[in-house]
């Protein structure tokens, strides 16, 4: 009997916790309780097209790991990054700042899928022959920020590699998880195999003066492409930005100096800025009708 009455006063005190959990969760902003949304992640259902973390250009490495590419190899001081075969490799969550040339290799994240990471490319040069030189194979989202008064160079070879087309490749940058690119230094794009900057998800232009060179697409994103504060100049032998869902165009400058279509969305929003667009067909096409 004993067991019996401790159970049911278990049972109580639960379902007492459980009625006040569900009153604190539905009237916790009116008790001063401040809900934390997480506009960053990847399922995050609002209708932010930038947040605080795509326009923080300027973000604090005191505590950052500290890279430094030193041709086929480097050194990494601190912890979630290493290099294998020729490759650097960014494994964990957190904050990384890359110096250096990587004469031919790939800088890959390979985290949880949970993971935000922060990556400043502080005076980099990457080269890399059959496949991307930024390469995001998994990650929640992806901060690559250019660091002020720097320039960056990012160059890919005409052929890919057997692995990077079994995993549909086909960017210099190429992301399977959401990226931003923002900052104030600059960045040189060359593709010499199909596009200059691919994604499967979201891609946010938030800052920085960047060049892209791509024998297909310059840009070309399966999700949203959003784009503000930044200076963009393409040359494309196709479309110089593509997205399957939306382009948005905020503020910002493009410059698209030859294409076959300029801009290619089924929703495009031109919201501000100043665009110049020499095609040889549509200089903008919505081919959703909006």
């Amino acid at each position: 009997m004993s067991k019996s009455k401790n159970l049911d006063r278990i049972c109580v005190v639960v379902t007492i916790l459980a009625i006040l959990v569900t009153i604190l969760f539905m009237n916790g902003e009116s008790l001063g309780l401040e809900r934390i949304i997480d506009e960053d992640a990847e399922n995050y259902s609002g209708n932010t097209h930038f947040t605080a973390n795509d326009l923080n250009g300027n973000w604090d490495t005191s505590r950052a790991c500290q890279i430094s590419l030193e041709g086929d190899h480097g050194t990494v001081k601190g912890s979630g990054a290493y290099f294998y075969e020729g490759n650097l490799v960014i494994a964990n969550p957190g904050y990384y700042v890359i110096t250096g040339e990587l004469t031919d290799g790939s800088i890959i994240v390979e985290a949880y899928d949970n993971s935000k990471i922060w990556i400043l490319l502080n005076g980099v040069s990457v080269c890399c022959s059959d496949d991307a030189c930024i390469r995001i194979n998994q990650a929640d989202k992806v901060f690559l920020t250019l660091a002020e008064g720097t320039e960056n160079v990012l160059e890919s070879g005409d052929t890919y590699s057997e692995e990077a087309l079994a995993d549909n490749t086909d960017g210099v940058i190429f992301a399977h998880d959401d990226l931003t690119i923002n900052g104030s230094g600059s960045l040189t794009v060359k593709g010499g195999y199909e596009h200059g900057i691919g994604a499967n998800d979201s891609l946010v232009i938030a800052g920085g003066s960047i060049s892209v060179e791509a024998v297909s697409d310059g840009i070309h994103v399966n999700d949203e492409f959003c784009f503000t504060g930044a200076n963009l100049t393409i040359t494309a032998g196709d479309d110089a930005v593509h997205s399957d869902s939306q382009i948005l165009i905020a503020d910002g400058t493009i410059y698209i100096t030859k294409c076959y279509e300029g801009l290619e969305a089924p929703s495009i929003e031109m919201q501000g800025g100043d665009v110049t667009i020499y095609p040889s067909d549509d200089g903008i096409n919505a081919n959703g009708g909006s």
